[in-house]
């Protein structure tokens, strides 16, 4: 055989030499074996902290593009004339929604404007929860009326609410109830500390028609003006209707 057979069974032969020594060389280091590259795995590592990178800009961009509008800062009830403690500044990605900038706040204050509905504390406020007509016009009036827990939902009441204002029967239960009008609720009070008197457990003011103003008091003042909850969140923009008795007027 030629040199070329003899340097082939040479290397067999250090081959055999070398596994059987435990892949050890002669000064006794082990060598390991070549490690397998994963090139899917480094391209995929690259996608992450790239695509991370890309989302983190994007985030930057988007807290970039958030504009200061204005906020409810507490309950703002319907009818209320807005003041600088009704509000406080956010920022809030606005694009196509019609809240108000923050730099029209001395707008809002200066204007005259007042909450067209009930408006919740931290509520995001829109162009269409404000008018610059006053709620009590020439047509309306706001009365008082006493929340007797007996015939008023006193504890289920807020602001914006739409009720029914009815005369209940006296003591002697001789009248029937009679509706008197449609009102919205604008604010309601609870009774003081000093409130000694009767069943009352506060107050509730009302818009009313101010052809039914009269009747109204006059059912509070003897204590038989009931309520009915119609419709929750109503605007001062309701028209109220006025229900006449059979003798033909509001009472």
């Amino acid at each position: 055989m030629g040199s070329g057979d003899g340097s082939t069974l040479a290397e067999q032969q250090r081959n055999r030499a070398f596994r059987r020594s435990g892949g050890t060389t002669p000064a006794g280091r082990r060598v390991d074996p070549p490690r397998q590259r994963r090139p899917g795995l480094a391209a995929l590592a690259i996608l992450l902290i790239v695509g991370g990178a890309l989302i983190a800009g994007l985030l930057a961009v988007r807290m970039d593009s958030r504009e200061p509008v204005l906020a409810a800062a507490r309950d703002i009830p319907p009818g209320t004339l807005i003041t600088k403690a009704d509000l406080r500044e956010v920022k809030v990605a606005s694009e196509g929604l019609r809240l108000i900038p923050s730099d029209l706040a001395e707008q809002v204050l200066d204007g005259g404007t007042y909450a067209q509905v009930q408006i919740r504390r931290d509520t995001l406020i829109d162009e269409t929860m404000l008018t610059r007509e006053e709620p009590v016009g020439e047509d309306r009036a706001v009365v008082a009326v006493p929340l007797n827990p007996a015939i008023t939902p006193s504890k289920s009441l807020r602001g914006g609410d739409l009720v029914q204002v009815i005369r209940v029967g006296g003591s002697d239960k001789s009248e029937e109830p009679r509706p008197i009008t449609e009102a919205v609720v604008l604010s309601v009070s609870a009774a003081s500390a000093d409130d000694l008197g009767g069943g009352s457990t506060g107050s509730v003011s009302l818009l009313v028609p101010d052809s039914a103003a009269a009747a109204v008091v006059d059912a509070a003042s003897a204590d038989q003006a009931g309520l009915a909850l119609l419709q929750r969140g109503a605007s001062t923009d309701t028209e109220l209707s006025v229900e006449s008795s059979g003798s033909g007027d509001a009472r």
